[in-house]
């Protein structure tokens, strides 16, 4: 027996999705606010900002893989 409908799961994981694109949205804005006059410290910061955002794309193949009957 089911416990939520597919219908349910699917607005979940957009939900999520949505979420986490506002996250890469946000963290992408924040990281061009910087004021980083280092030239070292904003490649060492553009290295982290690109691996979040390839995590975070990954996360959301991931999701948006799983399918609900």
């Amino acid at each position: 027996m089911a416990l939520y409908t597919s219908g349910f799961c699917y607005n979940l994981v957009s939900g999520i999705s949505s979420s986490l694109e506002d996250a890469k949205y946000e963290i992408k804005k924040n990281f061009e606010q910087m004021d980083l006059e280092n030239a070292s410290v904003e490649e060492e910061m553009r290295e982290m900002i690109e691996e979040m955002i390839a995590e975070i794309d990954q996360l959301l193949a991931t999701i948006q893989s799983v399918h609900f009957r």
